[in-house]
C-alpha cells in the first residue's frame, strides 16, 4: 500500500453536494482495501485567481492508504465531476495524520 495525498477545490454553495461526493469518494478507498489516514476540510478560501468566474473554493484534504486501482477509480469519479475546480493527487513517502498547517491555523483562529 502506497501513502496519497489529495486535495479537492470544489465550487462554493454546493455544501450537500460536496459532502456527498466526499462521501462516495471515502466509501472507494474504505471499500477497496485503503484506510484514511487524515480528513480536513479547509472550508471556503479565496483563490490566487479566477476559475470558472468563482474567485472561492471550498478546499477538502484526505490522506490515505491504498493502490493503483483506488487512484484509477477517484481519477474516474473526478474526470466527471463539474464541481470539482482543480483537484491534486500525490504519492507521499509518508502517512500523514497529524493536522496540516491550514488545519492549525484554523484551529487557532478559532479560538
Amino acid at each position: 500500500m502506497k501513502n496519497y495525498e489529495i486535495v479537492l477545490m470544489f465550487s462554493v454553495g454546493e455544501d450537500s453536494l460536496t459532502d456527498q461526493t466526499i462521501d462516495k469518494y471515502k466509501t472507494v478507498i474504505t471499500e477497496n482495501g485503503g484506510s484514511i489516514d487524515r480528513y480536513e476540510d479547509w472550508g471556503p478560501l479565496k483563490m490566487a485567481y479566477d476559475i470558472n468566474n468563482e474567485n472561492k473554493a471550498r478546499y477538502i484534504l484526505i490522506n490515505f492508504k491504498g493502490d493503483n486501482s483506488i487512484i484509477d477509480q477517484l481519477n474516474e469519479l473526478i474526470k466527471y465531476n463539474d464541481h470539482i475546480l482543480r483537484h491534486l493527487i500525490l504519492n507521499t513517502k509518508l502517512a500523514h495524520t497529524e493536522p496540516s498547517f491550514m488545519n492549525k491555523e484554523q484551529l487557532k483562529s478559532a479560538s
